[in-house]
């Protein structure tokens, strides 16, 4: 009996100790002996399109759930280009561009007293009778914009407090584009800079946080205004560029007359700047 239940356990132990000789445990010549080779080949090729569609999954989920937080922070600068876009295609002309069309110098003509029952008619010489705003303003007619333009105060710039100088800068933005403090004003020989947004935060009280969402349209030869001192400045677009933030030369004095219009570009981003750059040809 005693042999019986020996031999008994020693099968036992052998069969606990025996190596499982499983797919995964047998090497390449031994498991091509168990299958084919073209079922071996489909199983690595079936881990690999697995593998990259596991990977395609992850890339489309993540810029589905970009677009969508994109979209929300900055729907109110989309819709302006989807608007600016669609008149552009139904070629609706914006109003402001009356205002850097040159008319030409013809005087009316007003029926005099003595000769107005024979119709006779005499000339008179044209009035401009065009009204200058007395706040300093930018208009850009190819965008259809007309902005208010804020000061901001030099005390930060002048301390080199560049954290509070930002500041005041941010909150001026809620009233309009900013003159970049430090730099020339229209009418003296220098760089006169303006700065917007292109887009911010849709919850931001301000009514001016897109109004330069479209200044990536301008083109060279536009014409820009500015209203200062209610003087006329008409200047023209003679460069655009991207750069970082870090390359400060665009606020660097220039020994004519320019003016610099500066934003945030891609939309809704603070990774460049936009920098669109025009020289004054005329003012009255």
């Amino acid at each position: 009996m005693k042999k019986k239940q020996q031999r008994n356990e020693e099968v036992y132990k052998l069969h606990i100790d025996a190596p499982v000789h499983s797919h995964a445990n047998l090497r390449n010549d031994e498991r091509g002996k168990l299958l084919p080779n073209n079922v071996i080949a489909g199983h690595k090729k079936n881990k690999v399109w697995a593998f990259i569609w596991d990977k395609l999954q992850f890339v489309i989920v993540s810029a589905v759930v970009f677009l969508v937080i994109y979209g929300v922070m900055n729907w109110q600068a989309l819709l302006i280009n989807a608007m600016y876009y669609w008149d552009v295609w139904r070629g609706v002309r914006s109003p402001l561009e009356d205002l850097v069309v040159d008319k030409p110098d013809e005087p009316e003509k007003l029926l005099s007293t003595a000769n107005a029952k024979a119709g006779g008619t005499r000339p008179i010489p044209s009035l401009n009778l065009e009204v200058f705003p007395t706040d300093m303003r930018v208009v850009i007619p190819r965008i259809n914009q007309n902005v208010p333009v804020v000061g901001v105060k030099n005390e930060s710039l002048i301390a080199r407090k560049w954290n509070e100088l930002e500041s005041d800068i941010q909150k001026s933005l809620r009233n309009g584009v900013v003159h970049y403090p430090g730099t020339a004003l229209p009418g003296d020989n220098g760089n006169t800079v303006i700065t917007g947004h292109s887009s911010y935060y849709a919850w931001d009280a301000g009514r001016f946080k897109d109004v330069f969402a479209l200044l990536h349209d301008v083109k060279i030869g536009d014409k820009v205004i500015v209203y200062f001192n209610q003087k006329k400045f008409i200047y023209e677009v003679n460069r655009i560029k991207v750069v970082f933030p870090k390359d400060v030369d665009v606020l660097a004095p220039s020994p004519q007359e320019q003016l610099t219009l500066i934003t945030c570009t891609p939309i809704g981003t603070n990774l460049k700047r936009l920098v669109v750059t025009a020289k004054l040809i005329a003012k009255n």
